[in-house]
């Protein structure tokens, strides 16, 4: 799916066989990895007959862009919509399915614009971080804002902080498209949006689905509890689970998750 003309998004569709999908979710992903590391979820959606719409963020996976890099983090809340836009089903319901920066895009997304949707299912959101960065790469990233505001980073995410269950992370297609960078604009941007998240959610209006761990090392799950409050939707689901890390949908209670997910989703769908 072309952009403009620098950038070309990489997508990825599964539909139900022999009978026409009865809803479209569409899946966004977090930051380094790539639509690829959802499959399980996506063939157990779509044997409840779904469409599954799932996306490369610019800078991710296999579309363009420098790896974790972003001119304007304004232009990821553009992708998002124009991809549901176009690939949604006229007169079927839209969910959306995000983890961590991709629901953070989310988010933003429902805050800010007018989008025809069933619900959200928002997991491990990118509020705010669950740590305090080094000092040094923070003093690193201020000074490249003022020089060299691509300047990249390494995360430092290691697969214990995603999931209890190292066998399962490491058994998904494609490793090699996963990165650890982020340059020093990217990260403030991200960290801007997610507080902005926070102060405009009372403009949350669609059916939520909130889900994080408790132990997160990432991303922090007190700030999804604040974000939950805050919402102004009056249909608004709280789930944390116990022990469980940053990507709920790979830990070791994944099947429960899925089956929740896929549970709440179902009862939106009339």
């Amino acid at each position: 799916m072309e952009r403009d003309e620098a950038t070309r998004l990489f997508l990825r569709t599964a539909e139900p066989v022999g009978m026409a999908p009865r809803a479209t979710l569409v899946f966004t992903h977090g930051l380094g990895e790539h639509s690829n590391r959802y499959g399980h979820l996506a063939a157990e959606f779509v044997a409840r007959g779904w469409r599954v719409v799932a996306w490369d963020l610019r800078g991710h996976g296999r579309s363009s862009g420098p790896r974790g890099d972003v001119p304007e983090y304004g232009c990821l809340v553009d992708d998002l919509a124009a991809v549901s836009a176009r690939y949604r089903l006229s007169g079927r319901p839209l969910f959306f399915f995000a983890h961590s920066l991709g629901a953070q895009i989310t988010l933003r997304l429902l805050e800010t614009s007018p989008v025809d949707c069933q619900g959200a299912v928002i997991a491990s959101p990118f509020l705010r971080l669950a740590y305090n960065p080094p000092w040094w790469k923070l003093t690193l990233a201020w000074l490249a804002m003022r020089f060299w505001p691509t300047f990249t980073q390494q995360t430092g995410t290691r697969l214990e902080r995603l999931s209890r269950d190292l066998s399962h992370l490491s058994s998904f297609p494609d490793l090699d498209l996963v990165h650890h960078g982020i340059s020093a604009r990217m990260y403030f941007a991200i960290r801007a949006a997610g507080e902005q998240a926070l102060a405009d959610a009372a403009a949350l209006r669609v059916p939520l689905f909130l889900l994080h761990g408790d132990a997160d090392p990432i991303t922090c799950h007190h700030s999804t509890c604040e974000l939950f409050e805050k919402a102004g939707a009056e249909d608004k689901t709280l789930r944390i689970f116990p022990g469980a890390r940053h990507e709920t949908h790979n830990d070791l209670d994944r099947a429960q998750v899925i089956r929740e997910i896929a549970e709440w989703i179902e009862t939106r769908i009339a």
